[in-house]
């Protein structure tokens, strides 16, 4: 629900992504929801164009690769969905932010994506990398691995491997691939700004005034 990160299958998005959704994949099936009932379907054309407003009292479904259960929503069908989060209550973290797998703990590499729910893809594909470990000296490491031109980037295996050379003792993985981007000093440090994902966060550290 209200996520940037494309899948296959079935996304809802609500008010609370935004007035509108700009379709994220070519040919996506647009299921329009308002008070829980399928009022409309529309297939988009290209990514990243024509908006399509979100019902302030309803949500917009998205099919992306599945013929089939767009099928399954024709106009008229009654709709209702429930919401769960773990852990209950966010109260008491002041900040979150997704990421994993884990790459390094106490020093020793743990990586283990298939254990953390990710794809087998995901786990052995190489591509640009965003990482966020500590030293044993309390340096904090925020770190992007670009690959060359014409290159592929690097694996988890070899982003641990890296971190560890750097002197982590605990790594954390972030997003990856065109989601990869550093900024340091008024612009991107590591890729052309148009080639960059709009992404909906980040981790930034900054300077406290007189530092």
């Amino acid at each position: 629900m209200n996520s940037g990160y494309v899948t296959a299958g079935l996304s809802l998005y609500t008010p609370e992504w935004g007035s509108t959704y700009l379709p994220l994949t070519d040919q996506e099936t647009l299921i329009i929801i308002q008070d829980n009932q399928v009022v409309g379907q529309q297939v988009s054309d290209v990514a990243g164009q024509a908006p399509i407003p979100i019902p302030v009292n309803g949500a917009l479904l998205v099919a992306r690769a599945n013929a089939a259960a767009a099928a399954a929503l024709p106009l008229g069908t009654r709709l209702e969905w429930t919401t769960t989060a773990t852990p209950m209550n966010f109260n008491t973290y002041p900040h979150v932010v997704g990421g994993g797998p884990l790459l390094i703990k106490n020093r020793q590499i743990v990586l283990n994506a298939t254990a953390e729910g990710f794809s087998s893809a995901f786990a052995t594909q190489a591509a640009p990398r965003s990482v966020i470990a500590t030293t044993a000296e309390g340096t904090l490491i925020v770190a992007t691995i670009q690959n060359r031109v014409g290159g592929a980037g690097a694996t988890l295996q070899e982003t641990a491997q890296l971190m560890q050379q750097w002197g982590a003792i605990d790594a954390l993985n972030l997003d990856g691939g065109s989601s990869t981007s550093l900024y340091l000093g008024g612009g991107l440090l590591n890729r052309p700004p148009q080639t960059a994902a709009r992404v909906h966060n980040a981790i930034g550290v900054f300077l406290k005034p007189g530092f």
